[in-house]
């Protein structure tokens, strides 16, 4: 046994290290991939299994793995050493000196190699990635500095990589992440010995200790740094979760199919499949840049601004120790709450708002976090329905519709990431492919509260479904998006499913799918789809095969030609009709009609729109509605497009403004193409990506309203917000608190400039205003026949709330429930009609009471209010 007193060594070199992905978010991709790594069907199960036990029997070297990698960086002249385990070959050497050394059975240290090896793996995959290496032009990093920073990299990387790790703190609590590393650090200097590397142990451990510090830092402080970074990026706080390349669920499923790959590297010595994408190109072989080349010289725990006294509270709590070939680090228990909210005083405002027919009007009122109302006293009955299959995104899509099963209303909620449990065939059917789509009959409450798995609520169960010799992902995506539209006219609901990930690698120029289920009368939905659409056909239909495709994520029913049928409407705000115009977005219609045949595939479009001013990240098409305008036998057909970018008078950016475009469609028209005359909606704040929700308030007693929801605008209130570290250096006031404007479209004509608006605003009301940073109020809008219910799933430290607001009152209470510690509740909310009367469904996307980030949709019935 060897005490280690390389530690203070460690720290005399915090000054000069380079950061790669933080250890937080490699830890969290390489979790979910965990959760994820088992077969569904028979075949390979033994194999995986075999694997799984090791990773779930070793969790401390599969997490110092996720991590090594980056561990010479800026450190001891190291740079070298470090690039060099985040690429393949350190993989390739280190399976060679693996099978050179041991043979089955496998001993405990034999073992403690393939768990930090699969760590390792998990770390290249996602920095590739993350960091958008590889020709990797849309990987996050880079579209967050194209989007938001005027392509400045150096802004986004210092964001990103260094936020990122205090986005997950801030979202939780980090808990699985173990106080304990062990690094084979015998095993490991001996594979960079055969990779031709003379490196030495006194500096490796050094080193590795220094990366356990910047963990263990953002384990105690990472919370209360995530103000200073997700202000400057609403990217950051929306899309470090599902964006499809770099966020977290993408490295993860990369990470999954990685680690699948490995099993053969292991098992029969088979290099053949690969797991960079690096490694299917040659010529990204010798063009690529290596990660050192994008980074800062600038160390995690420096940007983190700690005191000297927080930095020596961290080294004196780690101990390492070199015990048989192996480093351990142990971390002694850290205190039990990260920045707890109940010890940080607060103000945190909310809003309140008064419509009047007339004129604008808009009003404050404080109301503090511990003044929202229990949902129990307003729903006499609540019922939480959950799964318990981690990271299911339960809840992502919901939706509800006549589909002909039951004469009534059914309701449909999406999973993309649902996997059955372990070894479970019973909800499987013939695909061992993630993702879920649960169609339920009877959700009404009975009880004043209950919980149900939503395996036992007798659900329908549609599962992907691929055709022979098709591509079958193992992370379609099923269920990314999902809407009730009547493709066929038939008066019974059809159900549009989206799969956004549908395609055979991620970075792929085609992604996505659409399928398409008919309702039936008496018999409801099949569970197989009706009819399919693939990028690589929608491309072929376009004429657009030097595009990149995007379909799947963003889905609308609509009625666009006023026929009283609703239309398949999908927003494609990631395509690209050439490579170099990234993002620009269209959308794509298709009208129902009766003259369809009875399967088979969607065939060409209807109709396609682009942007009027098209601008590289507008992502048009982000949301879709179309607005009855009766008295002018017109509809319009409202487009969000969030990342619009323009400048001010002096020529400086403004970036994520974000822009609704209007176009009319004539009812009397024989071919349906809606046509832009000049109604437009925008503002001048950055950051207010305007576009991201629209909502249409139709079943008013009155007039209808159009809502635009703007989640991540700044608030310009002076109030205070949120809990944070007394040294942590505070941002502006009101990022990211949200607004939701309230307009009357009687007030719109269709050849309406935008210089005739007021404030880019034609027929603007009012407002309703958040107050809290980072809530995203607005993220949700749905309504009953008397009320507006509105979603801010990021408030109270991502616990979330809702709130009801009723035209002519002042003040909107807002509501929550006991329970949803960091769950997002209020992330979606859908207005059903029951027999008992109109059920309000709220979504928890990080609802984590059963299994980790399970999610949860929550159903509150009984209020005679509604």
């Amino acid at each position: 046994m060897i005490f280690v007193r390389g530690c203070t060594v460690a720290i005399a070199v915090f000054g000069a290290c380079v950061q790669g992905c933080g250890p937080a978010v490699h830890n969290e991709a390489a979790e979910r991939a965990r959760q994820w790594f088992y077969k569904h069907t028979a075949m390979d199960n033994d194999r995986v299994s075999l694997y799984r036990d090791i990773l779930d029997r070793h969790p401390s070297p599969l997490q110092a793995g996720t991590v090594f990698p980056d561990w010479g960086y800026g450190c001891l002249s190291m740079d070298n050493e470090a690039e060099a385990a985040h690429w393949t070959p350190f993989l390739e050497h280190g399976l060679t000196y693996f099978h050179q050394t041991y043979t089955q059975p496998y001993s405990a240290r034999a073992e403690q190699l393939i768990s930090f090896l699969f760590g390792v793996a998990a770390h290249q995959v996602s920095d590739e990635q993350w960091h958008s290496l590889s020709g990797l032009r849309d990987g996050i990093m880079r579209v967050l500095a194209d989007s938001t920073f005027g392509g400045e990299y150096g802004r986004a990387h210092d964001v990103l990589d260094v936020g990122g790790d205090f986005a997950l703190a801030h979202m939780n609590d980090l808990k699985y992440i173990l106080d304990t590393w062990v690094v084979p650090i015998d095993d490991v200097l001996n594979i960079y010995k055969q990779m031709g590397f003379s490196v030495s142990r006194w500096r490796m451990t050094a080193c590795i200790t220094r990366q356990f510090y910047a963990l263990e830092a953002v384990k105690r402080f990472g919370r209360g740094m995530f103000p200073s970074y997700a202000a400057r990026a609403p990217m950051l706080t929306e899309r470090i979760n599902d964006y499809y390349i770099g966020g977290l669920y993408a490295m993860a499923t990369s990470t999954n199919s990685c680690w699948h790959s490995l099993i053969d590297w292991f098992d029969s010595r088979n290099y053949t499949s690969k797991c960079l994408v690096r490694d299917r190109s040659r010529v990204l072989q010798q063009h690529d840049t290596p990660h050192g080349e994008h980074m800062p010289r600038k160390s995690r725990l420096e940007a983190m601004n700690l005191s000297k006294s927080r930095i020596r509270q961290i080294r004196s709590s780690v101990s390492a120790i070199e015990t048989d070939g192996n480093l351990h680090l142990h971390a002694k228990r850290r205190p039990s709450s990260n920045i707890p909210a109940t010890n940080t005083p607060t103000n945190r405002q909310q809003h309140t708002f008064t419509v009047q027919q007339s004129d604008l009007q808009q009003l404050d009122a404080n109301n503090a976090v511990g003044d929202c109302t229990s949902l129990h006293l307003l729903f006499p009955k609540i019922k939480q329905m959950y799964t318990t299959s981690a990271y299911s995104g339960f809840g992502t899509s919901i939706v509800s519709g006549n589909f002909g099963r039951s004469n009534g209303t059914s309701v449909a909620i999406s999973a993309p990431y649902f996997q059955p449990e372990k070894y479970d065939t019973r909800y499987s059917g013939t695909t061992s492919a993630a993702g879920a789509v649960f169609i339920v009959d009877k959700i009404d409450p009975s009880y004043a509260f209950s919980q149900q798995n939503i395996l036992d609520a007798d659900p329908l169960v549609l599962r992907p479904v691929f055709e022979a010799g098709a591509h079958r992902p193992q992370f379609p995506l099923f269920g990314s998006s999902m809407a009730v539209i009547d493709f066929n006219a038939d008066g019974i609901d059809d159900l549009a499913v989206g799969s956004s990930g549908y395609g055979q690698y991620p970075d792929g120029s085609m992604l996505g799918r659409v399928d398409i289920y008919l309702g039936r009368q008496g018999t409801g939905l099949p569970q197989t789809p009706d009819f399919t659409l693939t990028a690589e056909q929608l491309a072929r239909y376009t004429n657009a095969r030097w595009s990149q495709q995007r379909i799947g994520g963003f889905l609308f029913g609509e009625d666009v030609n006023g026929d009283g049928f609703k239309d398949l409407v999908i927003g494609a705000p990631y395509n690209s009709r050439f490579s170099r115009d990234r993002h620009l977005g269209q959308v794509y219609g298709y009208i129902a009609r009766s003259t369809r045949p009875p399967y088979g595939l969607m065939g060409p479009p209807d109709f396609i729109l682009d942007s009027p001013a098209p601008r590289a990240f507008e992502w048009f098409g982000f949301s879709v509605r179309a607005v009855p305008m009766r008295s002018a036998n017109t509809t319009m057909l409202l487009i969000g497009a969030p990342g619009h970018s323009d400048t001010d008078s002096t020529g400086k950016l403004r970036a994520l403004v974000g822009r609704i475009y209007g176009f009319s469609v004539l009812h009397s028209q024989l071919n349906v193409v809606p046509e832009f005359h000049g109604l437009e909606f925008t503002t001048e704040k950055e950051n207010t990506q305007l576009g991201s929700q629209i909502y249409v308030w139709a079943n008013r007693t009155s007039d209808m309203l159009v809502l635009f929801g703007s989640p991540s605008e700044h608030n310009t209130s002076p109030s205070l917000f949120g809990p944070r570290q007394p040294d942590t250096p505070v941002p502006d006031r009101g990022w990211q608190a949200g607004e939701v404007r309230i307009v009357d479209p009687s007030r719109w004509t269709h050849t309406q400039p935008l210089t005739d608006n007021t404030d880019g605003m034609a027929g603007l009301l009012g407002t309703l205003r958040g107050m809290q940073s980072p809530g995203h109020f607005g993220r949700a809008l749905a309504a009953s026949k008397k009320e507006l219910w509105i979603g801010e799933p990021f408030s109270d430290l991502e616990d979330g709330r809702i709130y009801r607001w009723r035209p002519g009152t002042k003040s909107p209470p807002c509501f929550a429930i006991p329970n949803m510690s960091q769950s997002r509740f209020g992330h979606s909310i859908k207005v059903v009609p029951a027999k008992s009367g109109e059920l309000v469904l709220v979504t928890a996307l990080h609802d984590s009471q059963f299994t980790r980030f399970s999610g949860s949709v929550t159903v509150l019935g009984g209020a005679d209010a509604i």
